[in-house]
């Protein structure tokens, strides 16, 4: 009859509005070059019903224009990772979450930047009943690796390392709901305060000299460290896609940097 078609078009309505409010996603430093791009494929796929940033600065001042519009329909919060009280507030009641937490500078700043601050992360998410996490990472992060073997006192060894103990600490803690991507240097249009830095034209030419000049690519991927670096450029806009394209997932998911320039 009218009526029960009526009242099945009401629960059927009343049953996707109650799936889509737990689809809510926070990106963890989204103000940043990578986490701007993952906001802007979250809200150009329209998986989510609340798209939100968490990070020091707040909303960026200047955007880049082909991503304003989507950073528009982002709210931006504005807090300190390390701040137990700001990060739990944020991250309580979303679906996914997902890191782009990095920086340079000591060896000590990037152990606690790129490692500590995701871990922080990952268990207050588990605390607050998360589904997925995911976490973009180094292509560096393999066992045996270049990056993993520079000893303490040599630069970069922070960053290496932190970000292998954030990967560590989310396989540990989301077995079945973690995405990581191991990118090398990620190229793209980069704002750096109102100057735009198109990073496109100096990793696509290296990208194609590390994966599609036969015999000269093999030749430079044996180099240690070099070689995995030339070979793991990616572009930014595919780092944005595959990260929240592999949200959907069912199982645990981690993309190298092949895989990632398939988005």
């Amino acid at each position: 009859t009218l009526s029960q078609i009526v009242h099945y078009e009401e629960d059927r309505t009343m049953a996707q509005a109650s799936n889509t409010i737990k689809k809510s996603l926070l990106v963890l430093g989204g103000n940043g070059y990578v986490g701007q791009n993952v906001l802007h494929a979250a809200i150009q796929s329209n998986l989510f019903s609340e798209v939100r940033s968490f990070n020091r600065s707040g909303s960026p001042k200047s955007p880049p224009p082909h991503l304003a519009e989507s950073l528009s329909q982002v709210e931006f919060l504005t807090g300190d990772i390390f701040d137990n009280s700001a990060r739990e507030d944020a991250i309580d009641g979303n679906y996914a979450v997902v890191s782009c937490i990095g920086a340079f500078g000591s060896n000590d700043f990037m152990k606690k930047i790129c490692g500590d601050a995701t871990i922080e992360a990952i268990e207050t998410s588990k605390q607050k009943g998360v589904n997925k996490f995911g976490f973009v990472s180094s292509a560096q992060v393999y066992e045996g690796s270049a990056g993993l073997k520079i000893p303490p006192s040599m630069p970069m060894h922070g960053y290496f390392q932190g970000k292998y103990n954030a990967e560590q600490k989310l396989l540990e803690s989301y077995p079945d709901g973690h995405v990581i991507l191991r990118p090398g240097f990620i190229y793209g249009k980069r704002n750096v305060g109102s100057v735009q830095l198109p990073l496109q034209l100096i990793g696509a030419p290296i990208n194609i000299v590390g994966n599609h000049l036969g015999p000269i690519s093999s030749l430079i991927q044996s180099v240690p460290f070099v070689g995995k670096e030339v070979s793991s450029m990616v572009p930014v806009e595919s780092v944005g896609r595959s990260m929240i394209d592999s949200l959907k997932e069912e199982k645990g998911v981690i993309l190298e940097a092949a895989d990632i320039r398939q988005f």
